[in-house]
């Protein structure tokens, strides 16, 4: 292992590490505050994704300005805002509304999706990245997006089971994430991890029903797409990660 991956896969780490301890707290919010803490640290996080990406692109004294300002002016509106409430924040209590439960899910799964990005740009190279439909593609089918992914989508659904909680419905997906296909550039690794993941998706569509097994057939239907295009894939499993967390946050 090079050193660069060595440095990238302990920065990550810590990124992980964070976003562990974030949706910990989001099982602990009693009001406001801690919802505006919820939103200011994954906004940030994808400001820092966004400024990191802008630089790597272009190592320039121009984009790090460019990265610097578009954190600083995201922080500094946010923090104002946040005095001019805080009164009212903290005397309004949190009961997981299902609203900010849906965004809290929508951006820890877009704070994936960068981190794909920004690691692979770092890893990679920015020539991969400069089309929309590449950049998307190879944030996505990378392990920079699904191992980071997995971890956390395992320590949120540990978190439950230490309180006794288990939900069944939802682990064959933390399965289906451990064996992306699209993850390593190997023949041997895409064949081995498809029949891992439609044999993952096939027990979840065994131990659930209504949604969830909508969720594992429509899984199981997109990998076998994978001989022919990634792009339902793609979107199948970003979609199933968003409705993995809508399902366990606060529950």
């Amino acid at each position: 292992m090079s050193d660069e991956l060595i440095v990238l896969s302990f920065i990550a780490s810590i990124m992980v590490i964070i976003i562990i301890l974030i949706l910990y707290y989001i099982e602990k919010i009693k009001t406001y505050v801690g919802v505006f803490f919820i939103y200011f640290s994954l906004v940030m996080m994808i400001t820092m994704f966004i400024g990191a990406s802008v630089y790597l692109i272009s190592p320039s004294t121009l984009s790090l300005a460019i990265a610097f300002g578009i954190n600083t002016f995201t922080m500094i509106p946010l923090i104002v805002y946040f005095l001019l409430k805080v009164s009212k924040f903290s005397n309004t209590k949190f009961d997981g509304e299902r609203i900010h439960i849906v965004i809290f899910s929508l951006l820890l799964v877009l704070n994936e999706i960068l981190m794909g990005s920004t690691f692979g740009i770092a890893q990679f190279g920015p020539s991969k990245f400069l089309t929309l439909y590449y950049a998307f593609y190879y944030s996505i089918n990378s392990y920079w997006f699904f191992y980071p992914m997995m971890a956390e989508m395992l320590a949120l659904y540990l978190l439950h089971y230490l309180r006794g909680l288990t939900y069944r419905e939802v682990f064959p997906l933390i399965g289906v994430a451990a064996f992306p296909p699209t993850a390593f550039d190997y023949q041997d690794w895409f064949y081995s991890a498809l029949i891992f993941s439609l044999g993952f998706s096939a027990f979840g569509i065994m131990i659930s029903k209504d949604l969830w097994r909508y969720v594992y057939s429509v899984l199981a239907v997109c990998i076998l797409i994978l001989f022919f295009n990634t792009i339902a894939y793609d979107v199948a499993i970003i979609a199933s990660m968003i409705l993995y967390y809508i399902n366990l946050l606060r529950r």
